[in-house]
């Protein structure tokens, strides 16, 4: 079967044949093995397109499945992975007390199950969710605990899995570089955050997807330090990449920051184009940047005014 996730049917058919596979799962009889196999399978090989093209509502609806299904076979390892996924669709939504309680629930659950590049995973977007929420300290504990698994772990595992734990390495300095520039310790900053991107580069262009974030990033330490044309420099790079791989979260996050630089350049036009591209990009799905680029274009309206 053909199916293109652009189109809003194709989606629903896929929900509604995974909601009739969780029924088998949820029988417990002789099928409900191969079923719920069949389920995560499915799911394994959609999610990310879900993710990536901001099908964020139909992504929560078929990990409540999946989570239904796993619950029912009492699958620890699934179980970890889905409430992994569930909090970080909480986390975007900025529902902070919830996204909490599934990292935490997903961090129990690959402690159950001995995963320990799971536990990384689960560290670090609890490390995020109290980062977002202003509870530094929290966050970079978070930070070092899971980069201490990373640096214990990652000599262990084969060649071919190397590259799991490289990604992870990577964001890991990518969050604590952000985390930094917003205590303005851009010395620190800057080393984690060329160090994650650097690991990134490193990985080959099949990983371009993960250098979005430390360019976006590193276009914001120049922002903030005022040295506009390289902050330009670095968005306008992730924004070509986001364009190419039709990276929708952070495309509609690098528009907003490239509208903030046109404002603070007096470019008005410009910036208003880009606040309101911003927004049309986050549409639905990406709440907070939408209303902050709504926000924005309604202030830089108010200023083109006059």
């Amino acid at each position: 079967m053909s199916l293109n996730l652009t189109i809003l049917e194709d989606r629903k058919n896929i929900i509604r044949k995974l909601q009739e596979i969780e029924i088998l799962c949820i029988l417990q009889n002789k099928e409900s093995k191969n079923a719920f196999e069949l389920l995560m399978k499915v799911w394994n090989k959609l999610s990310d397109t879900f993710w990536y093209s901001g099908y964020w509502h139909d992504y929560f609806r078929c990990c409540k499945i999946a989570l239904n299904a796993a619950n029912s076979l009492n699958d620890v390892a699934a179980q970890g992975k889905i409430f992994n996924e569930l909090g970080w669709i909480y986390l975007e939504w900025e529902y902070y007390t919830f996204a909490q309680e599934y990292f935490e629930q997903s961090l129990h659950k690959f402690q159950l199950n001995d995963n320990t590049l799971g536990q990384c995973q689960s560290l670090r977007d609890l490390g995020i969710t109290y980062y977002r929420q202003g509870l530094l300290d929290s966050a970079l504990k978070c930070y070092s605990q899971a980069l201490n698994i990373v640096i214990i772990e990652s000599p262990k595992v084969p060649i071919y899995e190397q590259n799991k734990w490289t990604i992870y390495e990577a964001e890991l300095h990518n969050v604590m570089g952000n985390l930094y520039l917003v205590q303005e310790n851009f010395t620190a900053s800057y080393h984690e955050l060329y160090l994650s991107l650097d690991k990134y580069c490193a990985m080959g262009e099949q990983y371009c997807y993960y250098q979005a974030a430390p360019l976006l990033n590193l276009g914001r330490l120049y922002f903030k330090q005022g040295d506009y044309d390289q902050a330009r420099q670095y968005y306008q790079k992730c924004f070509l990449i986001c364009k190419k791989i039709n990276r929708t979260d952070m495309l509609a996050g690098v528009l907003l920051r490239l509208a903030e630089l046109g404002e603070i350049e007096g470019k008005y036009e410009e910036a208003i184009q880009l606040a309101g591209e911003s927004e049309r990009v986050a549409g639905t799905e990406i709440i907070s940047v939408r209303d902050r680029a709504a926000l924005l274009k309604e202030k830089l309206l108010s200023k083109a005014s006059f």
